[in-house]
């Protein structure tokens, strides 16, 4: 176990293996407006909060005024501290006569202050008395042999140019290198953290989203780093949908702790088919958690209402928490971490995602996709949460194309509109259940005034139905590649 500071900084800890290396030497690596200065500053208030001295060392950076004014807009930031925990100084006069002077006198005002973090903010104004790549290099080997000695812990903020974010002479003195990138995608900007090295953690590897708020920096593992491993089991007991004859055709419901993929087309009944669902669970004790993306929270609970669903009483009582979610600019990182966080918290254990293309369209990076789905539903597996993920497919076909929850989930069901003999039918059928046996036959489902059912073959009227799936396989076999039967 090695010795570490904690950051504080939610997310942080979690991605650099439990903190900063204690008596290490760390960069805060960015461009300009990347965060450095926010992060360098969050770590340093929260660390005198604790209890603990720091010192904050500057040279042709923004003045200590300036610096303290920015970082009140946060609710890190502690006037209290300033002058006593936390000590603002400028090395700039003992810079003039080169670096190689200056390490002694900042070792005395080390030792004078006895601090337990000292922060370099704006390491490039210090670099600019070098007269070499070389003396930069010696400076900050003899700053962090001798600060170590002192059983100090450093952070350095310095800013990368275009070009060279790999080539500072810095990265391969210092024990740590933390990357903070701000990019532009398309016509947003998104940020993102990443931990280049860090001797002798277990860190988590890639990038990791990164958000500025009035708390300050929150940071967001990526999910697939978190959540790796593949290690549960499926219970044999079932959990109703809140649809009898619908339960009849799964005989009796899902598998516990499996992930259904229930699609359709618009307007098919998918949403509601879905909150009888979480609902079904509240009613057995099972606190449930209803994630949407297209409809407001008020919408939600008047839909549900209307059908014999109080929605409103149930999250009052604390049995049932609704996430109404914007998927403009949605960062799937975020969006897992609210999951996760609401599944440990409150013990969730029947989840609905409405809809899944909200949280597929969020993945922006190329072929990134199928693992963070694939960690998502085997998370939520091993937690023995019960989860429905619904997904529009085309309006009257009902083609499931390449989604990744038709192919990663263990229990597909089909929702869609048909069109036969000038009416038109909502059909649904049970495509797979990895799990267990089912009906596989096309019923109708019928949302009438106040209610929804899935309608026995017989009242359709058996040449209906029959019709139907009659005309369903001629279509799959029209649709086949030649010679596969």
């Amino acid at each position: 176990m090695i010795p570490v500071l904690p950051t504080h900084v939610s997310g942080l800890d979690e991605i650099l293996g439990g903190g900063i290396p204690l008596r290490s030497m760390t960069l805060l690596l960015g461009r300009t407006g990347a965060g450095k200065t926010v992060l360098a500053g969050q770590i340093a208030f929260q660390q005198a909060k604790a209890g603990k001295r720091v010192l904050i060392l500057t040279a042709l950076s923004e003045s200590h005024e300036q610096l303290l004014t920015s970082l009140r807009e946060f609710s890190f930031f502690d006037e209290a501290v300033v002058g006593d925990q936390m000590r603002f100084i400028s090395i700039q006069t003992m810079l003039r006569n080169g670096l190689a002077g200056a390490v002694d006198a900042i070792i005395e005002i080390v030792r004078t202050e006895n601090p337990t973090l000292v922060v370099f903010d704006g390491f490039r104004g210090v670099a600019g008395f070098a007269n070499s790549e070389r003396e930069v290099r010696l400076f900050l080997y003899e700053v962090r042999t001798r600060l170590a000695l002192l059983e100090v812990t450093t952070l350095v903020t310095l800013e990368a140019m275009p070009g060279e974010e790999s080539d500072s002479s810095a990265l391969t003195v210092a024990d740590g290198v933390i990357k903070l990138h701000n990019t532009l995608w398309g016509v947003r900007h998104r940020r993102h953290i990443e931990v280049q090295k860090l001797r002798a953690m277990n860190h988590l590897d890639g990038l990791h989203t990164l958000a500025i708020t009035s708390a300050g920096i929150i940071c967001y593992p990526r999910h697939e780093a978190v959540y790796r491993t593949v290690n549960y089991t499926v219970s044999a007991d079932r959990a109703a949908i809140g649809l009898p004859e619908l339960d009849e055709m799964l005989q009796g419901g899902v598998n516990r702790g499996t992930v259904t993929f229930l699609a359709g087309s618009p307007g098919a009944g998918k949403t509601l088919t879905a909150l009888h669902y979480i609902m079904a669970g509240v009613a057995d004790g099972e606190p449930g958690l209803f994630i949407c993306f297209s409809e407001s929270e008020e919408q939600l609970c008047l839909k549900a209402k209307h059908f014999g669903l109080d929605l409103r009483e149930r999250v009052a009582r604390e049995k049932l928490s609704l996430l109404c979610l914007a998927p403009v600019e949605l960062e799937v990182d975020m969006f897992a971490a609210i999951v996760r966080n609401r599944v440990e918290h409150l013990g969730i254990r029947r989840l609905v995602i409405d809809s899944n293309a909200a949280v597929e369209a969020a993945i922006l990076e190329p072929n990134r996709a199928p693992g963070f789905f694939a960690s998502l539903m085997n998370y939520l597996r091993e937690r023995d949460v019960t989860s429905v993920m619904t997904q529009e497919s085309n309006a009257f076909d009902g083609g499931l194309g390449e989604s990744l929850g038709a192919v990663l989930a263990d229990n597909l069901i089909r929702v869609r509109s048909i069109e036969y003999q000038n009416r038109l039918y909502r059909i649904i059928s049970i495509l797979k259940m990895r799990q267990s046996g089912f009906d596989p036959s096309l019923r109708e489902f019928r949302i009438e005034d106040g209610s929804i059912r899935v309608v026995p073959a017989e009242e359709s009227g058996i040449a209906v139905m029959g019709g139907i799936a009659a005309r369903e396989q001629r279509t799959m076999r029209r649709t086949q590649p030649d010679g596969d039967q």
